[in-house]
């Protein structure tokens, strides 16, 4: 996956957020089969690992192949979470995958509290 890539991710979360319970959308971009799955891959993606090193290393932890890069696949869009983990804050969202009905999770990093909390207010 490229920066382009990268930089779609929050339009993919725009696009899947303008669509209707039970409406099938497309998307792309890393997915893993569970939420913890998705947050260990979002917190090496903070720490500077690339998407193909992060995967790698969640899916080895894992024992199986758990995170992957999709190109484009049809999905419903479920429930969307904000979480914290270590002072890093993402929006990880689940998605059921068409025809086969296997939930998965994407996320992206939104920021950390320590920039705030390193300012003067």
């Amino acid at each position: 996956m490229n920066v382009l890539h990268l930089a779609l991710v929050p339009l993919m979360f725009a696009a899947v957020l303008s669509a209707k319970a039970d409406e099938h959308v497309h998307v792309g971009g890393y997915f893993c089969d569970t939420r913890e799955d998705q947050m260990a891959f979002l917190r090496l993606r903070a720490k500077g690992e690339n998407e193909i090193m992060a995967a790698n290393a969640v899916n080895e932890v894992a024992g199986k192949q758990s995170c992957a890069d999709y190109i484009s696949v049809e999905v419903i869009p479920g429930r969307e979470r904000v979480e914290m983990s270590n002072g890093l804050v993402f929006k990880v969202q689940s998605f059921m995958f068409l025809p086969e009905n296997q939930e998965r999770w994407a996320g992206t990093l939104f920021g950390s509290l320590e920039q705030v909390a390193d300012k003067d207010i």
